[in-house]
């Protein structure tokens, strides 16, 4: 697989602590996108924050693909249609039943940013950032598109007691909010760093192959699975912590690229596991000095 340059990263992201603590967003979502937004809910609105912050006022090229995630999708806008239904025994309001597909957020950014590139949304409760990455790499390499903006958005419904009973967390974990998103090409001209890989395995010593393939010198683990014990085998120090006092949002491997780009040097291996056995991994190093 070759490599796919980072031209860009964009990210937000906030706890919340109570019910009644959640950010206004329009103010970012203005600031992003350079114009106000309306009738759109929490998960759009942060896709734009993410997808604007990554982008920093640039053009992208119109032909950019849009590769976007999330662990659980748009929960807010799908309560408020299932409460609808079945609990008030209502016909859905018209654009809420719209947005119910995740994909509408692609939709917003491609309005927004001028895109006129593929949309595709994947939905994957470990790995959803490395499965939507592992795809955009794909398409990259073989030519099918030449730009992809890729990113997860991952949201917070009150009340907390029942964000975390859907999350399947103990009582009081804490949970938070996040979207972020990277601006990728096969053009390694005034790129920050580059991916050189991210695969999905349901065999360990696949995942355990490439990891020790990738030369890298750092290792970091998701919240997933025992990514310490997997980094110990491939030979890599778990030497990178980009999730001390984040809290719980399903997508938070979404966060180590500009991560690393930002305080980290060299090349890093980044690893989540599930219950049944399966391995994320991600390489990504810096530019060169």
């Amino acid at each position: 697989m070759r490599e796919a340059f980072i031209h860009g990263c964009g990210d937000y992201y906030a706890a919340v602590e109570t019910d009644d603590a959640l950010v206004d967003l329009k103010p970012l979502v203005k600031e992003a996108t350079g114009q106000p937004v309306r009738r759109v809910g929490r998960f759009i609105q942060l896709a734009l924050i993410g997808a604007g912050r990554c982008l920093g006022g640039r053009k992208a090229p119109e032909d950019t693909a849009v590769y976007f995630t999330s662990g659980r999708g748009d929960m807010e806008v799908t309560v408020e249609v299932m409460e609808a239904l079945f609990r008030d025994g209502e016909a859905p309001k018209p654009l809420h039943f719209i947005n119910t597909v995740s994909n509408a957020a692609c939709f917003y950014i491609s309005k927004h940013f001028g895109l006129h590139g593929r949309s595709t949304f994947l939905c994957n409760r470990y790995f959803s950032f490395e499965t939507t990455l592992q795809l955009a790499l794909f398409d990259l390499a073989s030519g099918a598109v030449k730009h992809a903006l890729v990113g997860s958005v991952d949201i917070v419904t009150p009340p907390l007691s029942v964000q975390r009973r859907r999350l399947h967390l103990p009582p009081d974990t804490p949970v938070a909010e996040a979207s972020h998103w990277l601006l990728l090409s096969a053009d390694p001209n005034g790129a920050r760093g580059a991916i050189t890989a991210a695969a999905v395995f349901g065999d360990r010593a696949a995942a355990l192959g490439l990891a020790r393939a990738g030369s890298a010198t750092a290792g970091a683990t998701g919240q997933f699975g025992d990514g310490a014990a997997f980094l110990r085998d491939a030979g890599l120090p778990e030497t990178f912590d980009y999730r001390a006092g984040r809290a719980h949002y399903d997508s938070q491997s979404g966060a180590v690229i500009s991560a690393f780009l930002d305080k980290g040097s060299g090349a890093l291996v980044h690893v989540n596991a599930d219950p049944d056995g399966r391995y994320g991994v991600m390489l990504v190093r810096t530019a060169p000095p």
